[in-house]
């Protein structure tokens, strides 16, 4: 589950997910939102997949890295990534394949995924959930 917030400059979303996977997966749902408002909705087949693998000394660190490289690939790829296989998940290390379809422009440009405010924590029902800024 994830709500858009108001952010002034940026744009800020509160994520949740009842395992670590699902708090990635819903992180990275939402980040394909902002740059292409629908566009994973209606997808029938993926034209390209890219390897990503990331460690961190934190779980927050891990989950801003991995969405920044997954940015940094879509924006050289031209590709929104709307599905994500994780082969590992750790707290301190990801590695997943991701597949992705091809877009020549998105709704918006997200210039960065920030450190500001992240903070990945369990709440008081043991699910998993962060804020996280996106510099626009």
């Amino acid at each position: 589950m994830s709500h858009l917030l108001k952010h002034t400059a940026d744009v800020e979303i509160e994520v949740s997910g009842r395992t670590l996977r699902e708090l990635f997966t819903n992180s990275l749902d939402a980040m394909c939102d902002i740059l292409k408002e629908g566009g994973c909705k209606t997808i029938s087949h993926y034209d390209c997949s890219m390897q990503v693998v990331v460690s961190a000394d934190d779980c927050t660190s891990l989950l801003i890295d991995f969405l920044s490289e997954v940015l940094s690939l879509s924006n050289i790829q031209k590709s929104l990534f709307c599905s994500v296989y994780f082969s590992e998940l750790t707290e301190n290390k990801v590695e997943a394949q991701l597949y992705g379809i091809w877009f020549d422009q998105f709704d918006r440009e997200i210039k960065g995924v920030t450190y500001h405010e992240a903070r990945v924590k369990k709440n008081d029902q043991n699910n998993w959930e962060t804020h996280i800024i996106f510099d626009i």
